[in-house]
């Protein structure tokens, strides 16, 4: 009776040890599993894309005084580390960017943020080569500026903003790793007017 006894004892702690050891596996499981949704745009050493909804405060290196769109690229630098949801280093500060002046939908001059360079890698929006676009050059802008800046017009009638002026933009279209510039140098400046190719 006794032995019997016994014997009952060591297979339910034997059974609540199994258990023990599913359960710890799935936890570990869906650890590993939330981790890589959590770096599903890193590949070990970088981002391969930089997600809509990432703020970066842009310090323009130059002054931009604009009535139309002319698709001159301005230059500007990250102001502040960017870190992605993992909080992994996104956008390290000192980063070069792009920026561009484009003719928004209901006809205002905008400034947007056309490209991000981090260690060698341009992010930038992947466009079919042959577009069919607008005087806005995109179906829509890149990113949003927001909050309130001091001495400059960031849209409306005319872009105006001095240089070292801090910006904040909010990426509205997703970035990927790797998109080539086609741009072309002119007179000293740097344009993006292949936007303009499916209307010649």
């Amino acid at each position: 009776m006794f032995s019997s006894g016994r014997r009952i004892n060591v297979s339910w702690a034997t059974g609540t040890m199994a258990w023990g050891v599913v359960g710890t596996l799935a936890l570990c499981l869906s650890c590993v599993v939330i981790a890589a949704q959590g770096n599903r745009n890193w590949d070990g050493q970088r981002f391969t894309r930089l997600d809509p909804g990432m703020t970066i405060t842009v310090r323009t290196a130059e002054p931009i005084d604009t009535t139309r769109t002319d698709y001159r690229v301005y230059n500007g630098v990250v102001e502040e580390d960017v870190r992605g949801d993992n909080g992994r280093l996104a956008i390290p500060r000192g980063s070069a960017v792009e920026l561009i002046a484009r003719r928004a939908r209901n006809n205002e001059m905008v400034l947007d943020l056309e490209s991000v360079n981090v260690n060698g890698q341009r992010y930038a929006i992947q466009t079919d080569p042959k577009p069919i676009v607008g005087t806005s050059g995109l179906d829509s802008l890149v990113g949003s500026i927001i909050g309130a800046i001091r001495d400059g017009n960031v849209r409306g009638p005319a872009v105006r903003i001095p240089r070292d002026t801090v910006l904040s933009f909010r990426l509205d279209r997703t970035l990927d790793m790797g998109v080539a510039d086609r741009g072309v140098n002119r007179d000293g400046y740097h344009y993006h007017d292949y936007y303009d190719a499916g209307r010649r």
